[in-house]
């Protein structure tokens, strides 16, 4: 929810400078994956593959745009940390 949130914020203030954005999360609890990406204002996810057993799981996400606040960005992701 807090992550949820969080994008939201950024899309709906950042949108039109955010270029391309995607991701793989690790949601606390969940066996699957969760994927998003994003161009713009537009963003969607999904459910994912389950995790293999064994892989380390983990959260990685890439933010390509032009003169968008690396540390409000920093910032707000690890308030979504669990």
């Amino acid at each position: 929810a807090r992550l949820d949130e969080f994008l939201g914020g950024i899309v709906q203030v950042y949108g039109p400078r955010m270029l391309r954005y995607k991701g793989v999360l690790w949601m606390d609890g969940a066996d699957r994956k969760v994927v998003f990406q994003g161009v713009h204002q537009m963003m969607c996810s999904d459910i994912g593959g389950k995790w293999p057993e064994g892989e380390a799981r983990g959260s990685k996400m890439v933010f390509i745009g032009k003169n968008i606040p690396k540390d409000i960005f920093i910032r707000g992701l690890e308030q979504c940390l669990v």
